[in-house]
């Protein structure tokens, strides 16, 4: 946890944590998505997946994913591409000019620094241009089974939901906080995935489907939401 975070939020984050975990695994085991991704994971397999998923669909990440790690297997691979040659493999996904640049700034940094391998600690990880703490866990806990937390804008808003009455302030490093203490060190990956889901198919940002989350009766905004 955060320095300092109070400590009764801490109470009631753990008073629900066990069940939140128990929901979450269970719900992510029937509602699994098996994007091509998440076998198979290396520290690489997973920077290239979350950069290729930045500002488009798991569906269109998908599209070039496969075709990307055979054509550039590698750090050096990559850091050796020719900008051109990447543009045309990610033209399908957009933002296609701009990924190019922070995938080849990326590799070369990663070569320079760390003689083409992805460090296995957050805060050299963070040190590596372009990669914030979302891409750093996900590196860490689906790349080397570290266990990790991790918080993207979906996960953002589910942990916001679950406690929008103990959370008075509901910033990145509260959220962050939170999904912590929430995060279990056993099924660290299932753990993740499963909220990964949850935020794209139930706790949506628009259309939350309240009914069918596994976790409503233990939710703060579902049960706002019902009274």
């Amino acid at each position: 946890m955060s320095k300092g975070f109070p400590a009764d939020v801490i109470r009631k984050v753990i008073a629900r944590r066990d069940e939140i975990r128990k929901r979450l695994l269970k719900w992510g085991s029937e509602n699994y998505r098996p994007y091509s991704w998440r076998s198979n994971r290396t520290p690489y397999s997973v920077l290239i997946s979350e950069i290729l998923l930045k500002r488009t669909t798991a569906t269109a990440a998908a599209e070039v994913y496969e075709k990307f790690l055979a054509r550039y297997p590698n750090i050096q691979a990559l850091a050796n591409a020719k900008k051109e040659d990447l543009e045309g493999i990610l033209i399908r996904i957009g933002y296609h000019k701009r990924r190019a640049d922070i995938l080849l700034e990326i590799a070369r940094y990663l070569l320079e620094k760390h003689k083409g391998q992805i460090p296995a600690k957050k805060e050299e990880l963070l040190r590596i241009p372009y990669i914030g703490p979302y891409t750093a866990n996900a590196i860490l806990a689906l790349g080397y089974g570290i266990p990790s937390a991790m918080v993207d804008s979906n996960v953002q808003r589910i942990i916001s939901r679950l406690f929008s009455k103990t959370l008075t302030k509901k910033t990145s490093n509260a959220i962050q906080a939170v999904a912590d203490l929430l995060a279990p060190k056993k099924d660290n990956v299932r753990y993740n995935y499963a909220l990964l889901d949850l935020g794209a198919l139930v706790c949506r940002y628009d259309m939350p489907r309240c009914s069918k989350c596994p976790l409503q009766d233990v939710c703060d905004y579902c049960q706002e939401k019902h009274t």
